[in-house]
């Protein structure tokens, strides 16, 4: 009879040591993986995606984030001149006062996003969308633009001969 006591006691001890375990270590642990991808920047840069995330002013200048999930992203003031943002669904984003300065958005998609200010002198434009986007005093001097579909839903191949395309 005492060798099933005690061996219900070593079960209770067992039992307590994993709860007193699990208690710390796991507040512990989700607060590691928490921190872990808590800064939305280094998200994007490492995943390519950060969709509704909010990035405004953020640094990405020469980031590399051909085919990233954008949409509906709010990015007011971020700077990706001269990053690669090839294929890009920037879908709903917020991009008021956005650097795009001789960024690469060939085929990007900016369909119903907020430009408003943004700065496209020199990007690469062909092939981008902008189907129902806020173009307010946008700069795109020295843009190229090929097979590029604007606000209204219209064509603008401006530069297909000088591109090559």
């Amino acid at each position: 009879m005492n060798f099933t006591i005690r061996k219900i006691t070593d079960k209770s001890r067992i039992f307590r040591h994993y709860f007193l375990f699990s208690a710390i270590a796991l507040p512990i642990y989700l607060s590691l993986v928490q921190t872990a991808i808590a800064d939305p920047v280094e998200q994007l840069l490492e995943t390519r995606a950060c969709p509704e995330c909010e990035l405004g002013s953020a640094n990405l200048v020469e980031a590399k984030l051909n085919g990233a999930n954008l949409s509906l992203a709010k990015l007011r003031g971020a700077n990706f001149q001269k990053a690669n943002l090839i294929g890009a669904n920037l879908i709903g984003a917020y991009l008021k006062d956005a650097n795009f300065q001789d960024a690469n958005l060939r085929w990007a998609n900016f369909t119903n996003a907020d430009l408003e200010n943004v700065d496209f002198r020199g990007a690469d434009l062909r092939g981008a969308k902008f189907n129902a986007a806020l173009l307010k005093d946008v700069n795109s001097q020295k843009s190229i633009f090929c097979r590029t579909i604007m606000s209204d839903g219209k064509l603008n191949n401006r530069d297909c001969r000088l591109s090559g395309d």
